[in-house]
């Protein structure tokens, strides 16, 4: 396992970073399935806030305590509570604000899924830039049968699967999935036997930390507009995307290693 160089635990998340620059994020409420409750998704958004501040980031996992639960989605005790619209409107701007907190982020970011993803959870889970699955993962929009609907976490969980019936379909009957079906609907990236989660994402990480951060950045940037415009515009934005990067000191300097048949130095920034 990775050596934990940083650790800290702020309430509801706990912030590790590895020597090797790998950020691990864990939402720390295991009695709770990981549940979020307003403070969990402020910090989550704090959390990764300070991720893009931190210059030892390089890549970036999201997970839930323990293997119960990745998260189980909103904390119902506390949606119950809420006395007007207006506190309604910050809780479920929070889940917002985190899914495009993790878009925004220049490292990528994997969601390592054990046991359920449900809800907002599913709609974590989904919204990062990999998601690395246990066989016993359990994905789902139950929201339904509360009296709810999954509206906000809809719109990563669609930009996923690409198609409205598959969507309505997990929306409206609420319907649970296991990983194998998650990753053949395109909610997950891999799905492995569960002994071999966290062998699966320390391969991925190591994978991610050898390769230049600026071009992981660039790359992240142009496939998420890529997948906003339309087709030529696409073609248009995504020529310029690539005359900008092999311009960039890191892509030059992978040329030059390439043909020296050498390991690139890349830059740190």
């Amino acid at each position: 396992m990775l050596t934990r160089e940083v650790e800290t635990s702020v309430n509801h998340i706990l912030y590790d970073v590895s020597a090797t620059g790998v950020l691990t994020i864990t939402i720390n409420r295991e009695d709770k399935r990981n549940a979020l409750n307003a403070a969990t998704l402020l910090e989550l958004e704090e959390a990764f806030a300070s991720a893009a501040r931190d210059a030892r980031v390089r890549v970036i996992v999201l997970r839930g305590a323990g293997d119960r639960a990745f998260c189980a989605g909103a904390d119902l005790s506390e949606l119950n509570a809420q006395d007007s619209i207006e506190t309604s409107r910050r809780q479920f701007d929070g889940i917002a604000r985190v899914i495009q907190a993790m878009h925004r982020a220049s490292a990528p970011v994997i969601a390592r899924v054990s046991g359920y993803a449900l809800a907002g959870g599913c709609g974590l889970a989904v919204a990062a830039d990999f998601t690395i699955a246990g066989e016993n993962a359990v994905f789902g929009l139950p929201e339904i049968a509360v009296g709810l609907l999954p509206l906000i976490v809809s719109a990563p969980i669609y930009r996923a699967l690409g198609s409205r019936k598959v969507l309505l379909d997990l929306v409206l009957t609420g319907r649970r999935v296991d990983a194998r079906e998650a990753v053949s609907l395109g909610l997950a990236t891999r799905a492995v036997p569960d002994a071999e989660l966290d062998h699966e994402l320390e391969k991925l990480t190591s994978q991610l930390c050898e390769l230049s951060p600026s071009i992981l950045r660039l790359g992240k940037e142009a496939i998420y507009t890529l997948c906003e415009i339309e087709y030529d515009t696409a073609l248009k934005y995504l020529r310029e995307m690539i005359v900008l990067t092999s311009r960039t000191q890191d892509a030059l300097e992978g040329v030059r290693a390439f043909t020296e048949k050498r390991k690139p130095q890349w830059r740190s920034d």
